[in-house]
């Protein structure tokens, strides 16, 4: 339909010791602790296969912010694999390099998390994953903005809303179904409506 390879769409869900002034966690001070993906068909974007994994955190353990934010707790991670290992499975799931397009809610937190937990252990993201990532966040401010609706201060929940997605599909910042709710849009701004939930 418009697209050359399959979309990729990963959330990350990660915890650090704590955020900057800003409220914002930084990648240099973040684990990952769930990785989730869906891929979506480059001619129907219809979901066909879903990644979700927990991760065991290897430096900065899940705080209760975290807890709070993600309802993961430290138990549900303790008996986890570590990074090296769920990533190695993320990666070869994702398959090899231009045979589908990344993409994520706010590439710019995701993508580079992903890459330095990949280089920190070792995995060859640049082997899987080329250049940079397709921002689903840009494409909800454009729908947006190219129906006359307020474009500042955008979470997923509130595109959605906007949207008119039905968020009772999702748990919120649970990566698997925070990637399904960010394909929704991409789904939308193509489609003009979003597909069922898929795998």
């Amino acid at each position: 339909m418009r697209y050359s390879t399959d979309i990729v769409v990963i959330d990350l869900e990660a915890t650090c010791p704590e955020s900057d002034e800003n409220g914002r966690n930084s990648v240099e001070r973040s684990n990952i602790i769930e990785i989730g993906a869906v891929r979506l068909d480059q001619k129907s974007l219809e979901i066909v296969d879903s990644f979700s994994e927990l991760v065991r955190p290897h430096e900065y353990p899940v705080t209760p912010f975290i807890t709070k934010l993600t309802s993961i707790t430290p138990e549900m991670v303790a008996d986890k694999d570590v990074f090296a290992a769920v990533g190695a499975r993320f990666l070869k799931w994702y398959g090899p390099r231009n045979k589908a397009l990344i993409a994520a809610f706010g590439a710019y937190y995701d993508i580079p998390l992903l890459r330095r937990e990949c280089d920190a252990c070792g995995l060859d993201f640049q082997t899987h994953i080329a250049g940079g990532a397709y921002d689903i966040r840009a494409v909800a401010t454009a729908w947006l903005a190219q129906n006359h609706l307020r474009t500042s201060g955008l979470r997923l929940d509130s595109i959605l809303e906007k949207m008119e997605i039905d968020q009772s599909r999702f748990e919120m910042h649970r990566a698997v179904d925070d990637a399904r709710a960010a394909a929704a849009i991409l789904q939308v701004f193509h489609l003009g409506f979003a597909l069922g939930p898929g795998v």
